[in-house]
């Protein structure tokens, strides 16, 4: 009976041992079909990522005893270290590389607006090695999109476009690029999330429009302006920032956001979009004010009707609720300024209100939204730190209620003295050494006017809408 159950054992023993080598073979195949598809969608898709290097205008390149520094969100278009490694005050030619992918034939080329912006000379690299000069044929901030073109003498094959608004969190991502001028890099990961708003350091550079696809896709500066593609071997979003500090952490702008913006730009050269003048929240932060008698979260509350505007025109006032642009819901702040963002300037829309506890009707009639420069950030660094100069937009962006002075952080170095000090980005400078400040050229007049070596720089600053709050700068010795 023992010899019996033995050999009984064995047999099962052999058969589990013949089923584990049988699975372990089919498991090496089908890792090796998989394998197989991503080198053959690699070899499919490189031959239309191009290499994009950028000449700007001669300018005195601001560098400090601390070195260049880093942005927090990292545009990928930043010169090499060896580029900004040079004598201060030394008259040169900005460079910089960045990537993109053919949109068709003709040579129109998708990219990042902060890849080709301020450009004197852009050149082309294809797959093949030929180079070929490029002119911009039209830009957007708003979407960090570009257009460029080039006369190509060879054939030219486009990416297919996908469908962004169909992309899921989980599915495979495949970025291709040129991230630190390796051209031709590939990299596999995931859609890690999608919808990504309010990331104030990208607010602050000029991107309004974010709804992001986040990727944990490995990009780099030089990936900007690059596809980010699905299994299909489809575009769905473009690559465009990275989280200094983190791992793996990017951002892409959905495709779908290019389909509607680059034959714009292909006609046009700009995108004009509808404006209708106010500061707004999200309904659902007050959802708790009883006086406003909200019947549910959804909408936008005027917080601010800017004078001499569409909505001043028209009527609105603080503290209505906009919950509806032409009969189509309203779910947050956001979803409001792309709605009328989406409609042309002169368009008369019809907003429904929520007004002392009733719904109304309001026709409105959109003027042209405008774009404040205030996306690039002061080159000058000092101790640690960027700031840029403060506008209504970036007060918004920022979610600031009140009326202020002073200069925004834009920058802050790791390891640095304004880091050490506590500063952050998107914090507001009011004072230095006690002394006022109001522009970007008079903060780094009082930095160098009271900055001593070795010793405590006084700052007053705020955060959000906190009280101001007082801290020292130690100064370096050397």
């Amino acid at each position: 009976m023992k010899t019996k159950t033995l050999m009984l054992a064995l047999a099962v023993m052999a058969a589990t041992f013949s089923t584990a080598y049988a699975q372990q073979g089919q498991g090496v195949e089908l890792l090796r079909q998989i394998q197989d598809n991503f080198v053959q969608l690699h070899e499919r898709l490189r031959p239309a990522v191009v290499n994009i290097d950028v000449q700007g205008k001669a300018e005195a390149e601001a560098m400090t005893p601390f070195g260049p520094m880093e942005d927090f969100f990292r545009f990928f278009n930043v010169p090499e270290p060896q580029e900004r490694q040079r004598p201060r005050q030394q008259m040169q030619r900005p460079r910089g590389t960045g990537s993109g992918f053919i949109y068709d034939a003709q040579g129109y080329i998708i990219t990042n607006n902060h890849v080709v912006e301020d450009a004197e000379d852009i050149t082309v690299r294809l797959y093949n090695g030929h180079e070929f000069e490029a002119q911009i044929i039209g830009t957007d901030p708003e979407t960090d999109l570009a257009v460029i073109k080039i006369e190509a003498s060879e054939h030219l094959t486009p990416l297919p476009l996908g469908d962004s608004d169909r992309v899921k969190v989980g599915e495979f991502a495949i970025a291709i690029g040129s991230p630190r001028g390796f051209e031709g890099s590939v990299s596999f990961g995931h859609i890690s999330a999608l919808g990504r708003e309010g990331l104030v350091g990208l607010a602050m550079q000029g991107l309004t429009f974010q709804n992001l696809i986040q990727t944990d896709a490995a990009i780099n500066l030089g990936n900007s302006g690059g596809p980010l593609c699905n299994i299909d071997g489809e575009v769905v979003g473009i690559n465009t920032a990275i989280v200094y500090g983190a791992n793996s952490i990017g951002f892409a702008i959905p495709i779908n956001t290019a389909k509607q913006t680059v034959p714009v730009l292909i006609s046009q050269g700009k995108v004009t979009r509808g404006y209708l003048g106010v500061s707004i929240d999200d309904a659902n932060t007050y959802k708790d004010v009883d006086s406003l008698g909200l019947p549910d979260d959804r909408g936008a509350v005027v917080r601010q009707v800017q004078p001499d505007t569409p909505a001043d025109k028209a009527g609105l006032k603080t503290y209505d609720v906009i919950r509806k642009v032409n009969g189509e819901e309203i779910s947050n702040a956001s979803e409001l300024v792309r709605k009328i963002s989406a409609f042309s300037p002169g368009t008369t829309v019809t907003l429904e209100i929520w007004r002392d506890r009733q719904q109304i009707s309001v026709d409105v009639n959109l003027t042209e939204r405008t774009v404040v420069a205030d996306r690039k950030a002061v080159e000058k660094s000092v101790l640690g730190m960027k700031v840029t100069e403060i506008t209504p937009e970036i007060l918004q962006r920022l979610e600031i209620k009140s009326a202020i002075k002073g200069v925004i952080v834009s920058a802050v170095e790791p390891g640095s003295p304004a880091q050490e000090a506590r500063l952050m980005e998107g914090d507001i400078i009011i004072e230095v050494g006690q002394e006022a400040v109001s522009s970007a050229s008079e903060f780094f007049k009082l930095v160098d006017k009271h900055a001593e070596p070795g010793k405590g720089l006084l700052v007053r600053f705020v955060r959000g809408d906190r009280d101001p709050d007082i801290t020292i700068i130690r100064v370096p010795k050397h």
